[in-house]
């Protein structure tokens, strides 16, 4: 079956801030670029036809943000630091098309957007069928200086966060049109760097129980964190007949909170990584893709926009390190398998027999390369895992993907206790959750 023809547009929208503006720009351009949109590419270096995008998603300020998920409370935004916005890559190969989108957003709950099956068709109605739902990947950074979309307090059911919901679903769709019209031939490198003094695993082991990494905490009352914390960048490049990156995929897991409760709109950290990857390498569009962040911190909470643009910049010489090194995925193969999986719920309080929440888990092989896309907040073991069984020389795993359905946590985690375990809209899985993602995400990957 051949491919819908592309749509021309123009990349990027209009925003009131000149700097913004001014490194946006090089990612794309229609003409000289649309006219390549279907050139063949050559089938050994240059296997893939991959366009990128980048769309402002406006918001009102009273399309505010999580301040309390325990008290369900949400305040408008005081006012815009720097847009958030909708980062789309689309891959080509034969018949085969693949859009991933990544998301200055808190997390995407079906319920808060209608149905996440109606808020896809929609994308793709709006698209004009240019992707399907199926081949439509969205992935949200958890940056908690975007809307609360995450359906954890009562904003969702607003007229002014659903009318911001429509305009969502557009963008995303302008998005798609945009990347898939500016489509040309690239190779895929992939890459991986240690960061250091980046990522603190948040859950504390104390002789009290789970405390966090944030509170004071005796020293004869401390035995240390619960479980690991990875501070590797991983990355994935398309590479141009330039020799240059047309798109940078980063996979990193540290909750975006260096701006949380500051109520400015903002990407915090992911987004000023993307604008610092932008002004590095122009024409290229980086997209943050969050790791199984569900227990891991940067080591600065809620302090200021000045140390995420300094967390984000740090964030952007890892990724060029990893760039540096990285290496020729040699593969051609692109297709993208998805699951069902039904996750044991908690009882609630009439004792009612245990019942199971449904939800999808997704992976994507592009050439020799895995992507696994996890729904709600996992915890970094279940990432760990997934990539020491992915027969994949290069895994990555992203969490925050389509449906929010909170956290994920380890069964260690729901013996100890602590926040994340907390009964609560962010915490509705029950223990054995995180064997089930893992074992059907194992087998996901092996399908390929």
């Amino acid at each position: 079956m051949a491919l819908p023809k592309p749509s021309q547009g123009q990349i990027c929208c209009t925003i009131d801030r000149r700097q913004f503006l001014h490194t946006i720009s090089g990612i794309g351009a229609t003409g000289t670029l649309t006219s390549l949109a279907h050139a063949k590419p050559d089938n050994q270096k240059f296997p893939f036809q991959v366009g990128a995008s980048v769309a402002e998603i406006p918001t009102p300020l009273d399309v505010g943000l999580l301040m309390s998920s325990g008290r369900q409370l949400w305040e408008p935004f005081d006012n815009i630091r720097l847009p958030i916005c909708a980062r789309t890559v689309v891959i080509e190969r034969q018949t085969q098309r693949l859009a991933i989108v990544s998301l200055d957003l808190l997390g995407l709950a079906g319920e808060a957007v209608g149905g996440m099956n109606r808020f896809k068709q929609q994308i793709t109605k709006a698209s004009g069928s240019l992707i399907q739902p199926d081949t439509l990947i969205l992935a949200s950074t958890h940056t908690h200086t975007s809307p609360e979309s995450a359906a954890l307090t009562d904003l969702y059911r607003t007229p002014a966060f659903q009318t911001w919901c429509e305009t969502l679903a557009q963008q995303i769709a302008r998005s798609v049109r945009e990347a898939t019209a500016t489509a040309q031939p690239c190779r895929l490198t992939t890459g991986t760097h240690l960061t250091s003094n980046m990522v603190l695993n948040r859950r504390i082991r104390t002789t009290k129980g789970i405390r966090s990494v944030r509170q004071q905490i005796p020293p004869d009352e401390r035995i240390g964190p619960e479980g690991p914390a990875d501070e590797h960048v991983r990355v994935a490049a398309f590479i141009d007949r330039q020799d240059k990156p047309r798109a940078i995929l980063v996979n990193f897991a540290a909750h975006p909170v260096i701006e949380m409760c500051i109520k400015q709109l903002s990407p915090d950290y992911p987004g000023e990584m993307c604008l610092e990857l932008q002004r590095r390498h122009p024409g290229a569009a980086p997209l943050f893709l969050q790791g199984a962040c569900g227990n891991l911190n940067p080591p600065k909470v809620a302090t200021s926009a000045e140390d995420a643009q300094q967390y984000g910049r740090q964030l952007a010489d890892a990724v060029d390190t990893a760039l540096k090194a990285s290496s020729p995925d040699n593969g051609n193969q692109l297709a993208v398998h998805r699951r069902s999986v039904h996750l044991p719920l908690r009882e609630d309080d009439s004792k009612q027999e245990v019942k199971t929440l449904e939800t999808k888990i997704a992976a994507a092989r592009i050439g020799n390369s895995a992507f696994v896309f996890l729904p709600g907040e996992p915890f970094i073991e279940l990432a760990i895992a997934i990539r020491q069984s992915s027969p994949f020389p290069f895994t990555a795993v992203m969490g925050y993907s389509e449906d929010y359905i909170g956290y994920i946590p380890t069964d260690r985690a729901f013996e100890n206790g602590g926040y994340e375990t907390r009964p609560g809209r962010w915490s509705r899985l029950a223990p054995g959750s995180q064997a089930i993602v893992c074992n059907q995400a194992t087998q996901l990957l092996e399908s390929f």
